[in-house]
């Protein structure tokens, strides 16, 4: 009986710690979903996307307009302008492309990860 017992006790400790683990699975790749948070590597891919051929300088998390944002930097090789990408951090979108010249350029810190 206690062997029966036994077995049944680490059936359902088992199906518990399933249960747990799928659950937060479930849960962990939802979030970002349902957060929306975009990631620092994700609104640099999102600039690169936006200016093709260059390369990322800096990238900040800023906050304004009621809402957070993406700060990037993105360079071209043989240009010395620098375009400025500007991406929500809740959806992703690109809010706005500017155009930094050089001496706008002179107070950006360069990227570190």
């Amino acid at each position: 009986m206690k062997r029966k017992n036994f077995c049944r006790i680490t059936i359902l400790a088992a199906a518990l710690v399933t249960l747990n683990v799928a659950a937060g699975i479930a849960s962990d790749s939802r979030q970002p979903q349902r957060h929306g948070n975009v990631t620092k590597r994700q609104a640099e891919q999102i600039a690169l996307g936006k200016v093709h051929g260059g390369t990322i300088r800096t990238a900040e998390l800023l906050a304004g307009d009621g809402g957070r944002f993406w700060s990037v930097y993105v360079v071209r090789s043989g240009s010395m302008n620098a375009r400025e990408v500007h991406v929500d951090a809740a959806s992703g979108k690109v809010l706005n492309v500017q155009t930094e010249r050089p001496e706008d350029q002179a107070e950006e810190p360069l990227k570190t990860d």
